[in-house]
């Protein structure tokens, strides 16, 4: 990365005529007569001496290669800096009491990887990775965190056989008692868990290109009683896409399947954007798609209030409201605040593709209290976009004085929060 600005050995060459010199100097320098015999005297004594001092001690000086080659560590210490806002910060012990803290460099890859892998949605993927160097038991200090994520990646999966035999191995592996398994009542289906077969993920722009993936969708209905569209990795939406998904959705509705619906929060900044109020060159089946978004979700304010914006744009009749039935129990991401006394905002389920609403949450509670205290004990999931805002709008946040507090996350999304930096500017407090 650096250049190789060394091998200077031409001084050799520059002193040989340094010799030459003062010899046509002399005469010219009029002003120190007396320099001259001494130049002679010197020239028959020190000529002896001059080449040993300055020839060989700065031929053999490659000493200044390590000397450059130190200037090079000084600024290989930048990227470091940059780095460690990305995967170094991982394993930064100021803010975080984590479990068994180590030095930066001392964290495995892996527990980096696996949390990256599994925002994404690469869940199989994350599972096969840290279940492999969980028995590979090269882990060093990340050992104990390592396990921990592990335990979650079977909890995440519905893997309770898994979960058990891993406790047993963990008590004899650290002498502790291991993590319980959480029962979550009835629990859904694991097939609309991330990755799951009942699982399907919308990326790109929603246009007439994307009725092949929507295709799929139809045909998967055909043996899942439920499916779940996570929109979270959307980048936008015109009318034909929203024509051809709003389609889906109803023939989905229409055959009794349940739709839930992750990463909405994205799909709504797009729609929203095109329809707005006046607007008629806006293609009505965004509008058509957004009321349908607003019923499944059951946002009956926001839909009534964009009714009325459609009405006013097309001078027609505003749509009517009609109730999706459980539509309370489709929202992909809860944010709700708790008591008072507690002071705590509360996110849960799988936040993916978050937007204005999380941002406009988090800082609407920073004013309100004194400490913005944050409860992710009852979140499953932060994909990256979701992290990404999060330290944006914390990190400002922090900056004003704010102090931030993370509470309850579990052993997955606290990683991803040490790859993304957001350890830094909130004090992250393991589950218990």
């Amino acid at each position: 990365m650096f250049f190789s600005l060394f091998g200077r050995k031409k001084t050799e060459n520059k002193k040989a005529p340094i010799t030459r010199q003062p010899v046509k100097p002399s005469p010219e320098k009029s002003a120190t007569p007396a320099a001259s015999p001494q130049a002679s005297e010197d020239s028959l004594d020190f000529s002896a001496y001059v080449p040993p001092p300055p020839s060989t001690p700065l031929t053999v000086s490659p000493a200044p290669v390590p000397a450059p080659q130190e200037a090079e560590t000084a600024p290989a210490a930048p990227p470091l800096d940059v780095s460690a806002l990305i995967s170094s910060l991982a394993g930064q012990a100021d803010p975080v009491p984590s479990i068994d803290v180590s030095p930066p460099n001392d964290i495995a890859p892996v527990i980096e990887e696996t949390a990256t892998l599994f925002a994404n949605g690469e869940v199989e993927q994350a599972l096969a990775e840290l279940s492999n160097a969980v028995r590979e038991g090269e882990l060093g200090s990340s050992a104990l965190q390592a396990w921990l994520m592990l335990f979650d990646l079977y909890q995440h999966l519905g893997m309770k056989v898994e979960f058990e035999a891993l406790a047993l191995e963990f008590v004899m592996e650290f002498e502790r008692s291991p993590p319980a398994w959480i029962e979550t009542g009835e629990r859904p289906d694991p097939a609309l868990d991330t990755g799951g077969i009942a699982y399907f993920a919308l990326g790109g722009k929603l246009t007439d290109a994307s009725a092949p993936e929507l295709e799929k969708l139809r045909n998967a209905a055909a043996t899942q009683p439920a499916l779940r569209v996570d929109c979270g990795k959307l980048e936008g939406v015109d009318g034909p896409g929203s024509r051809l998904f709003r389609e889906t959705l109803l023939s989905l509705r229409d055959a009794g399947k349940e739709v839930l619906l992750t990463g909405e929060a994205r799909l709504i900044q797009f729609l929203e954007e095109a329809c707005q109020p006046g607007r008629v060159e806006t293609d009505g089946a965004l509008w058509a798609l957004l009321l349908d978004v607003y019923r499944i979700l059951d946002f009956k304010d926001k839909f009534e209030e964009a009714a009325v914006n459609y009405a006013v744009t097309f001078e027609v009749s505003p749509p009517s409201w009609e109730s999706q039935p459980g539509a309370e129990a489709r929202g992909s991401a809860v944010l709700q605040p708790v008591e008072v006394a507690d002071q705590a905002l509360i996110l849960s389920g799988e936040l993916s593709g978050a937007g204005e609403t999380l941002a406009k949450q988090l800082q609407d509670w920073a004013v309100a209290n004194k400490m913005l205290i944050i409860d992710m004990s009852q979140a499953t999931r932060v994909d990256l976009v979701t992290a990404g805002l999060m330290l944006n709008v914390l990190s400002k946040l922090q900056e004003a004085g704010t102090t931030i507090q993370i509470r309850g996350a579990n052993e997955l999304i606290r990683a991803l929060f040490g790859v993304t930096g957001l350890s830094r500017v909130a004090r992250i407090i393991p589950r218990k």
